[in-house]
């Protein structure tokens, strides 16, 4: 009887946190489908007919606005003629009421030719109920930047993103190599542990050079120091060229070989090593296996 009691209280509070859809927000919501039905028909006139008489828009382009519901039906007859296997896809993120007649809607729109974006907007949709009608007084848009495209450049790196480890019996490398958010960019974060004990750690961002049209990468440390390097592919080997600065502020060079092995393992080696000025010795080549799967 007890859990029963309490199962309803639950039930309640969860009715009270969840009120249900009001009949205007139903309402707001089906003249949004409508819209986006009406503009993938390529249908100026249903489209024109949502809105009110003496509406306007806002071109988020030009700032131009388009007044009355005769001018918006001609701009989006010029638009279908220029346009016409454009479609929309409307994601809505609120809808408030300030008062009984009117109405917010705040979303996304996106248009696409063919699946590919060609334009992304958030705006807002202000709309007065008229005769117990719902119609748009109001569009704002703001345009929104395109997402990049991944950097085809950066595509033959990519077996490097992941976590990885070279580890000897004194010295611990970890590596973490990782995409940004539209595969633009590789970034690599580092730690070096000796004995147990922490010794130092930092980050490598990679990238395309337009300009010089190659892979170039920037790396810091800890430390304090920084450095810049330049990657070219030698066969089935990875060449990277690192000039930097030390903490002390000496110059520091060294030319890293990376060689995949398998799909868990690669090779590094270091030549052609200087700092301040002093020669030091090669690094042979060491196998570093991968930790985990990207």
């Amino acid at each position: 009887m007890q859990l029963r009691k309490l199962l309803v209280l639950f039930l309640v509070i969860s009715t009270a946190c969840n009120p249900p859809e009001s009949n205007d927000e139903k309402a707001i919501k089906e003249r949004t489908l409508a819209y986006e039905g009406a503009f993938n028909k390529n249908d100026s006139r249903a489209l024109a007919n949502l809105w009110a008489e003496e509406g306007f828009y806002t071109l988020p382009e030009s700032g131009q606005t388009v007044e009355g519901r005769d001018a918006i039906r001609d701009k989006f007859d010029a638009f279908f003629k220029k346009r016409p296997k454009s479609t929309l896809a409307i994601a809505i993120d609120s809808i408030t009421f300030p008062n009984p007649d009117e109405a917010i809607e705040s979303a996304t729109a996106t248009i696409s030719e063919k699946d590919v974006v060609r334009a992304q907007m958030t705006y807002k949709v202000i709309y007065e109920k008229i005769d117990g009608q719902w119609l748009i007084s109001e569009i704002r848009e703001i345009l929104s930047a395109k997402p990049p495209k991944p950097s085809p450049h950066l595509k033959e790196l990519e077996w490097l993103i992941g976590s990885w480890v070279d580890q000897d019996q004194d010295t611990t490398i970890d590596s973490n190599y990782q995409w940004d958010r539209y595969k633009v960019f590789i970034t690599q974060h580092f730690s070096i542990t000796a004995e147990g004990k922490f010794e130092l750690e930092g980050k490598q961002i990679i990238g395309w050079d337009p300009i010089n049209e190659k892979i170039r990468s920037w790396i810091f440390d800890s430390d304090g120091g920084f450095g810049e390097g330049n990657w070219r592919k030698d066969g089935s080997r990875w060449i990277l060229e690192i000039a930097s600065t030390l903490a002390d502020g000496r110059k520091a060079s060294a030319v890293y070989i990376f060689t995949p092995i398998d799909k868990d393992h690669y090779t590094i080696q270091s030549t052609d090593r200087s700092v301040g000025g002093e020669l030091l010795p090669d690094i042979e080549p060491v196998t570093v296996v991968r930790k985990e799967a990207p």
